[in-house]
């Protein structure tokens, strides 16, 4: 077993000696991950929705939407929630300290930082500020058919012991909304969730490689975050 870790780490290491020029380029797209916690049922939260449409263009930005289920009971069933999503949510909210545990429109920046309601400029300076900050970690990702490939190499001095997480997206779900606070809108989502898996752990120090699963013509992203919920080191899209 230690002989199979220890093999696995020196492929990594050898991977990654050969792809400098691809290591610096996945360096130079750092991403800040934005997740809009986001309901179907809830009257303030398609103007957030809009908001995530928009900064999901950027290049800058890994926008995430992700539907809680805690508003159903208002008439009208999210098909798009996952009480996981709600459970993630409320663990940030008790990490952050917060004053809220569930609410909805709510974006995280990185991990560390929120903002509850659609406050655009509040979202706007959130990503400005954290897009200047440098990652905490090197990814590269590559696709082989039905294979995710995830290399990952710490920096010295700012790498941390982390999940590995593969967040499955779809890049837009056209819902018309029959019943509830939002009766009668035509809603346009982007990059919804349909699942965040944590599939490993980093220890931060070594470098990692692993290979995950995934559907061919599925959509996902890779989110190194610190143990914990704690911040985000990096994230990736695989496109």
């Amino acid at each position: 077993m230690m002989r199979a870790q220890f093999m696995r780490r020196f492929l990594a290491a050898m991977a990654i000696s050969t792809t400098g020029l691809i290591q610096t380029a996945q360096a130079d797209g750092a991403l800040v991950l934005v997740e809009l916690y986001t309901s179907q049922g809830c009257s303030s939260c398609p103007e957030a929705d809009e908001i995530l449409s928009e900064i999901a263009q950027r290049d800058d930005v890994l926008a995430l939407g992700l539907h809680v289920d805690y508003w159903d009971y208002l008439g009208w069933q999210d098909h798009l929630a996952q009480p996981e999503f709600a459970e993630r949510q409320a663990a940030f909210n008790t990490k952050m300290d917060s004053k809220y545990r569930l609410v909805t429109p709510q974006m995280i920046f990185n991990g560390r930082d929120y903002v509850a309601g659609a406050k655009r400029q509040k979202i706007l300076d959130y990503i400005e500020m954290l897009s200047d900050e440098p990652e905490r970690a090197r990814v590269v990702l590559s696709r082989d058919g039905g294979a995710l490939k995830i290399v990952i190499t710490p920096i010295e001095g700012q790498s941390v012991p982390s999940d590995v997480h593969v967040v499955s997206f779809e890049p837009s779900v056209e819902v018309k909304i029959e019943h509830g606070e939002n009766a009668g809108r035509h809603m346009d989502y982007v990059n919804t969730v349909t699942d965040w898996s944590t599939v490993d752990q980093w220890d931060g120090a070594t470098p990692m490689s692993l290979t995950y699963p995934v559907e061919e013509s599925a959509h996902y992203a890779v989110v190194v975050q610190s143990e914990n919920l704690g911040p985000v080191l990096a994230a990736r899209r695989s496109d």
